[in-house]
C-alpha cells in the first residue's frame, strides 16, 4: 500500500510531537507521534500487545470503531509467509552403530570369572575413543576405572563434535570438543552380564586442536561452544558459587551500541551504558550496565566488568569485552545472546537417573566433581547414570542412555560363542531454520535453501481485550493502549488532555495521536476526532495502517 505523508509543523499542547497528515483513499487523518511504529507493536510474537479502551459514555459509533480495530488486530494473528522469507521445523533422524566387542571371545581384556569387568568407550572421533580406552585415566569417583582393562568401540558417527570451541575468537584457539559414551560391564556368570549404578556415562571433553593425547585435554569455560546431546550450545556460566553449569543456544553474536537493544523471544537486551575509567592508560577498565526488558520494563540488570553474564526470562547474555569510539561518545559491547537455556546444578539429576558433573584433571586422572573451584580448569561436562543396576543382561537387551543412545547386547544367534556389546544411536532432533540459515544437529550441518510454495500459519485467536474507561487506568495498564474517542466520551482521553498530552476539541479532524510511556510505562494511541464521524474515520485509517 502506498501512503502519502504530508509533513506539517504543528506543535500540539506545547509538546514537541511532530504532526502529519495521512491520506487514504477516502479521508485524511492527522497523525501525532510515530503512529506507524505503534502499529508495528500491536501484535508481538503472535499475541496482541494492546488493550482497546472505549468510553463508558461512548455512543454506538465509537463502539463500532473499536470493534473494527479489534477485528483487524485479530486478523493479524493469522500470518501468511512467502517461501523466500519463511521458516521451517525440520525433524532430523540419525542411526548408527559403533564397533562391537565379543565379551565371550576375550581378545583384548579377560572377562573369565564372576565380577571381572572392563570399560567400553565410543566417541565422535575414533582416535579419541582409542585414547580414552585406558582405565588409568579415570579416577575411582567416575566408576569407570574397570579392573580388567578397557576397549575402544571406535567412532559412533552420529555422536556430535565441535571442531572449534572458540567460534567468536574470544580465546585465540581452535580447540575441539567431542561426545563420548562410556560403560563398565561386569561378568555375572557364563552368559549374563551387568552394568551397575554409576557405571555408565555420557561426557563432553575438550582437547587442543587435533591433539589426541591425554596431555592434550584443554579447558571449557563460558563463551565456548560445545556439543551437548546432539546439538551445539554456548557455555553461559560455570558458577562456583552455585556449582551450576548453564548452556544456551546461540541466537545472536555481535556488537550492540550503547543505548541500543536486540529483540529476542518477546524480550529486549539493552546495553544501557558503558563507562570507562583510566581511559587511555594500561589500567583502562570498562564497566557495562546491561538490562533485559519485557514490555519496556527491566526484569533483570547487571552493572559489572566484562566478561560477565546476565540471564532472565529464558534468555542469556554473555558479554566479552567493551570499548568506546574515538570521540568517547558511545560505548560498544561484544556479546552473544542465547535462548533455550539448560541450567544444570552439579550433583543433581539433569533428567531422572542422570546426574550432572564437571570433569577435572587430578594426578593425570579424570575426576567427576560437583564442586567448581576457581582456578581449576574444567575439562568437560559429564552425565552419570545413577539409576537401578542393570543385571542379568543377555542377548537383545539394551540400556537407554539419556534417550539419546543405548548400550546393546547381541549374541548373533550364537549364544555359546558370542555376546557382543556395542553402542547404538537411533534418535531424532527438531531443528528450526529460516530460509538461508543453517544449523548443526546430530553431527550434521543442515541448510534451508528455500521452501516450495506459500503457506498460511494459523494460531489460536487471542483477540485484544476491549475494556471500558472505568475498568482501567493509565497507572494500571500492563500493555499499550488504544483509546477510542475524545475527551467528551472517554475518561482516559480526558485525562491525557488535562495532562497536556493531546489537544482534541469538537472541531478536531480525524486524529491518531501517540503518547509514549504515559500508561505505566506503556504507550497510548488515541483514536479520535471532534465527533463520531471523524472518530470512525480515524479508526478506519488506523485499520488501514495495520
Amino acid at each position: 500500500m502506498v501512503r502519502s505523508i504530508v509533513k506539517t509543523s504543528a506543535i500540539i499542547a506545547g509538546s514537541a510531537m511532530l504532526a502529519s497528515t495521512l491520506a487514504t483513499g477516502a479521508f485524511a487523518v492527522e497523525q501525532i507521534g510515530d503512529v506507524e511504529d505503534f502499529s508495528k507493536k500491536v501484535v508481538v510474537e503472535g499475541n496482541p500487545n494492546v488493550n482497546i479502551v472505549v468510553g463508558s459514555n461512548a455512543n454506538a459509533g465509537d463502539v463500532i470503531s473499536a470493534a473494527e480495530i479489534t477485528a483487524k488486530v485479530g486478523n493479524l494473528l493469522y500470518t501468511e509467509q512467502s517461501a523466500d522469507v519463511g521458516s521451517a521445523k525440520l525433524n532430523v533422524r540419525a542411526f548408527a552403530k559403533s564397533d562391537d566387542y565379543n565379551l565371550v571371545g576375550n581378545k583384548e581384556v579377560t572377562l573369565a570369572t564372576k565380577d571381572d569387568n572392563a570399560l567400553f568407550v565410543a566417541a565422535a572421533d575414533g582416535d579419541y575413543a582409542d585414547l580414552m580406552a585406558n582405565t588409568a585415566y579415570f579416577g575411582d569417583d567416575t566408576d569407570l576405572d574397570a579392573k580388567d582393562g578397557a576397549v575402544s568401540l571406535g567412532r559412533l558417527s552420529t555422536l556430535a563434535e565441535v571442531k572449534d570451541t572458540d567460534p567468536f575468537d574470544w580465546f585465540d584457539n581452535d580447540d575441539d570438543a567431542y561426545e563420548f559414551l562410556m560403560g563398565r560391564v561386569t561378568k555375572e556368570n557364563n552368559d549374563k552380564w551387568a552394568v551397575n549404578e554409576n557405571e555408565l556415562s555420557y561426557a563432553v571433553l575438550s582437547f587442543k586442536d587435533d591433539n589426541t593425547t591425554f596431555k592434550g585435554l584443554d579447558f571449557l569455560c563460558p563463551g565456548k561452544e560445545i556439543p551437548f546431546l546432539g546439538e551445539n550450545y554456548i557455555i553461559m556460566s560455570t558458577s562456583g558459587s552455585k556449582d551450576v553449569v548453564v548452556l544456551g543456544k546461540e541466537v545472536y553474536q555481535g556488537v550492540i551500541k550503547e543505548g541500543d537493544t536486540y529483540a529476542v523471544n518477546g524480550l529486549e537486551v539493552k546495553v544501557d551504558s558503558v563507562l570507562v575509567s583510566n581511559a587511555g592508560t594500561t589500567n583502562e577498565e570498562y564497566k557495562i550496565k546491561l538490562q533485559i526488558l519485557k514490555d519496556g520494563k527491566v526484569i533483570a540488570e547487571k552493572f559489572d566488568n566484562a566478561p560477565t553474564n546476565l540471564m532472565a526470562g529464558g534468555i542469556g547474555v554473555r558479554m566479552f569485552k567493551a570499548w568506546k569510539d574515538i570521540g568517547n561518545d558511545y560505548g560498544f559491547v561484544e556479546l552473544v545472546v542465547t535462548d533455550n537455556l539448560k541450567c544444570m546444578p552439579l550433583g543433581e539429576e539433569y533428567i531422572p537417573d542422570w546426574e550432572t558433573y564437571v570433569v577435572i584433571e587430578e594426578g593425570n586422572k579424570l575426576v567427576y566433581t560437583d564442586d567448581i573451584v576457581k582456578g581449576v580448569p574444567n575439562r568437560g561436562i559429564a552425565l552419570k547414570y545413577v539409576g537401578d543396576d542393570h543385571d542379568s543382561l543377555s542377548s537383545g537387551k539394551e540400556i537407554d542412555i539419556l534417550k539419546y543412545a543405548s548400550m546393546n547386547f547381541d549374541d548373533d544367534d550364537d549364544k555359546a560363542n558370542t555376546m557382543n556389546v556395542l553402542f547404538e544411536m537411533d534418535t531424532t532432533k527438531d531443528l528450526d531454520l529460516t530460509v538461508g540459515s543453517k544449523g548443526t544437529v546430530l553431527n550434521s550441518e543442515i541448510a534451508l535453501e528455500g521452501i516450495e510454495g506459500t503457506g498460511t500459519k494459523l494460531t489460536g485467536l487471542k483477540a485484544p481485550l476491549a475494556v471500558l474507561d472505568e475498568e482501567i487506568s493509565l497507572e494500571s495498564a500492563d500493555k499499550n493502549l488504544i483509546v477510542v474517542g475524545g475527551p467528551v466520551v472517554n475518561a482516559l482521553s480526558k485525562e491525557l488532555k488535562s495532562m497536556g498530552k493531546i489537544n482534541l476539541t469538537e472541531e478536531s479532524q480525524a486524529t491518531l495521536a501517540v503518547v509514549n510511556g504515559v500508561a505505566n510505562g506503556n504507550d497510548v494511541l488515541v483514536v479520535a476526532g471532534g465527533n463520531t464521524k471523524t472518530t470512525n474515520e480515524a479508526a478506519k485509517a488506523f485499520v488501514e495502517l495495520l
